[in-house]
């Protein structure tokens, strides 16, 4: 019988793990192996991963100093002795089927990675987030199209797409293709570390399966680092960015996915400025010096220059010559804006 290794890194989670551990314990497949990775907790999360461990048979509990999610996870992969890696995240919780039916997808269609839907929660209300397409499974091209293409970014600046989220708790993974191509998440990358993890995954491989239903509950915490100001956003943000550039580069994907690519660092920009500007409590001196330095990327100028032409050049593959214009008016403005920031910060 396969063994699913479920690898859950945990730090300062003392209010939402017990309601995660009992979803995974409460799973319909009980072949699981659950390895919890306290990550330095200041808290009662160590106390709470050791109660479960003298519960449950199939726990192992690795207590580590505080070195982020990334080498945490990392410790998980090392660990497992599983046939499949499964990712979740502490705050969040699953289906009781979720790997029952998640395992009988990726076997039936022989397959290295079988992702599924996802339910997004609030404190108020539920959402689904489903893949619009219908395929049960995707060949190279449609991975490259349909998966990483759109956890990339948009390919034009108006938003007539649909995101993918990259996250690898929505994945169950053969653990022999992990180790094959020695996947591992990167230290020192502090956000949006599984994005590249399932990138660099998906470049690797041929084939992956779907599974249409709802299995896993994300929930949208506030209170979390995503929400919280963090004063090395702009700096980690043009890591992932060359992070992702390198291994689409590599993979000769790169000019294809130029957009894509462009989109998105102008929208991690954008991100950095709302960043400096709406979440940090430091003088608006300070904050304008900040965000000088942000509108002065060279890059970024690269980007916004090119971003003014593709629309124009690629309207062939627009519905009509104004959502070209509105998209080419969007991008005057984004610069009209960094021009304007920088004659008030000289």
């Amino acid at each position: 019988m396969d063994t699913i290794s479920l690898i859950i890194p945990v730090y300062n989670m003392e209010v939402h793990l017990r309601r995660c551990l009992e979803s995974i314990i409460d799973q319909t497949y009980k072949n699981i192996e659950i390895i919890l990775i306290n990550d330095g907790s200041k808290d009662n999360t160590l106390k709470i991963c050791k109660e479960y461990l003298a519960l449950d048979k199939r726990i192992k509990v690795i207590d580590k100093v505080n070195e982020g999610v990334s080498v945490a996870r990392n410790y998980g992969l090392e660990a497992a002795t599983g046939d499949y890696i499964g990712f979740i995240d502490p705050d969040d919780w699953i289906e009781p089927n979720m790997y029952e039916s998640m395992l009988e997808t990726i076997k039936s269609n022989n397959c290295n990675i079988a992702f599924c839907n996802y339910y997004k929660d609030n404190k108020f209300n539920s959402s689904q987030k489903t893949f619009k397409f219908k395929k049960d499974v995707l060949g190279k091209l449609d991975i490259i199209d349909e998966l990483i293409g759109n956890m990339i970014g948009i390919e034009d600046i108006l938003p007539r797409y649909y995101n993918v989220m990259g996250c690898v708790w929505r994945c169950l993974y053969k653990r022999e293709f992990i180790e094959k191509y020695q996947l591992r998440f990167k230290p020192g990358i502090t956000i949006m570390e599984d994005l590249i993890f399932t990138i660099e995954a998906l470049i690797y491989c041929d084939k992956v399966c779907i599974d249409h239903n709802v299995l896993y509950h994300y929930m949208q915490n506030k209170t979390s680092s995503l929400h919280k100001y963090n004063k090395k956003m702009w700096l980690d943000q043009m890591a992932v960015h060359e992070t992702l550039e390198g291994m689409l580069k590599d993979a000769d994907l790169d000019e294809y996915m130029r957009n894509r690519l462009d989109s998105r660092y102008i929208a991690m920009a954008a991100c950095a400025i709302g960043n400096e500007m709406y979440r940090s409590n430091a003088k608006m001196k300070k904050k304008m010096e900040l965000v000088k330095y942000i509108v002065k990327d060279e890059k970024l100028k690269v980007v916004l220059e090119r971003a003014k032409n593709y629309n124009i050049e690629n309207l062939k593959d627009l519905k009509n010559k104004d959502e070209a214009l509105k998209e080419t008016k969007i991008i005057k403005n984004l610069q009209t804006f960094i021009n304007t920031s920088k004659e008030e910060i000289q």
